[in-house]
């Protein structure tokens, strides 16, 4: 049937789906990674932070401020269902090797997902490359907030 699951975040945060063949894991800084099994050179790195903002428009702030600080990395605004992402591009230089990571952000009024997809400069272009990160795109497309973080802290 599909060839998708369901990843849901620690105490049901936010959901998306990704391919089955992608391996699903978290760090020891409570990051979650995914990567492509089937020999797969990017890694996708998904960060939950807190909303430095306050109020109703808290969640536009900080997209207003992501936008702001990454300016030079000539960032856009795309619209995923009801969320809004930030999304720009920097190179890192990391251990003598050039990386490129990919951001997407976006926000709701007391937390941030920030998705990085890196990999190595000099196989961005390949096809498989551009492959997992479309895929990656894929699954930021269907990524959403679940209604179980309706507390206040």
């Amino acid at each position: 049937m599909s060839n998708t699951q369901r990843f849901v975040s620690l105490y049901g945060f936010f959901a998306f789906d990704y391919p089955n063949y992608w391996v699903e894991e978290t760090d020891e800084a409570g990051h979650y990674i995914f990567y492509n099994n089937n020999g797969g050179q990017g890694a996708l790195r998904i960060m939950l932070l807190p909303n430095e903002f306050d109020g109703e428009d808290a969640a536009v702030k900080m997209l207003e401020e992501v936008y702001k600080q990454n300016k030079n990395f000539d960032p856009a605004l795309m619209a995923v269902g009801e969320n809004r992402f930030v999304s720009f591009t920097k190179e890192h230089e990391i251990n003598g090797g050039t990386f490129t990571v990919y951001y997407w952000a976006t926000a709701k009024y007391d937390k941030v997902v920030l998705f990085t997809f890196t990999v190595q400069t000099a196989l961005k272009t390949l096809p498989a490359l551009q492959q997992e990160k479309q895929e990656v795109e894929e699954m930021i497309s269907t990524f959403e907030f679940l209604s179980g973080e309706d507390h206040q802290h």
